[in-house]
């Protein structure tokens, strides 16, 4: 169930509708918002991407709770699958987006504070670095750090169901994982761009 909602591909379904492109062939090529954003050059469209992606997420934890009466693991599994939806969709042969609207779309119900501290992280990186994709590396890594090292009494206060702390951190690391695979190739062209010796004039 959450694997099939979260392979619903609203970005590349909206921006072909709204400009008849096949975003996986345009921009980064990424089916996400900001390619959304940087292929149509609509924000109104960036943004309904990005709601619709959080929905798919939200959406698929919140039925599983319907479903299963709260408990942690179908739960879980509703918002991994999610996530893979997403970033890895049947209806466009694989190739979708990084899964960041979705995971927190997933942890709005699972661990809202996560969503908090992400945003703040993130907020810092870009403004260093001035990248998307690096803060959101940044962002990601570091909470993937915090829910690994912080003591099992904080981590229950910060999550909103009744599980045990290990069951958590087991779920945190897949969904982080899954978001920093899809940024490996992105990371790699920073990289590189930043270790590319300057051309002189001649």
């Amino acid at each position: 169930m959450g694997y099939g909602l979260g392979s619903l591909p609203s970005a590349y379904l909206l921006v072909k509708w709204k400009s008849g492109l096949d975003i996986r062939n345009a921009g980064s090529g990424n089916v996400g918002t900001l390619n959304s954003l940087q292929v149509t050059g609509s924000r109104l469209l960036g943004v309904l991407v990005l709601v619709l992606d959080f929905i798919k997420g939200l959406v698929s934890v919140a039925l599983a709770s319907a479903l299963f009466s709260g408990l942690f693991p179908p739960l879980a599994a509703a918002g991994i699958g999610a996530v893979i939806g997403h970033n890895f969709p049947i209806w466009l042969k694989f190739k979708g987006g990084r899964g960041l609207a979705t995971a927190a779309g997933v942890m709005s119900v699972m661990a809202p504070v996560l969503i908090a501290v992400w945003g703040v992280v993130w907020g810092g990186g870009f403004l260093l670095f001035r990248k998307v994709n690096v803060a959101n590396v940044l962002a990601t890594l570091l909470s993937l750090v915090a829910i690994i090292a912080v003591g099992d009494g904080t981590l229950i206060r910060v999550t909103v169901l009744d599980t045990a702390p290990i069951s958590f951190r087991a779920f945190g690391i897949i969904v982080y994982s899954i978001i920093l695979l899809k940024h490996i190739n992105p990371i790699r062209e920073f990289v590189v761009e930043r270790t590319k010796p300057s051309r002189e004039e001649p």
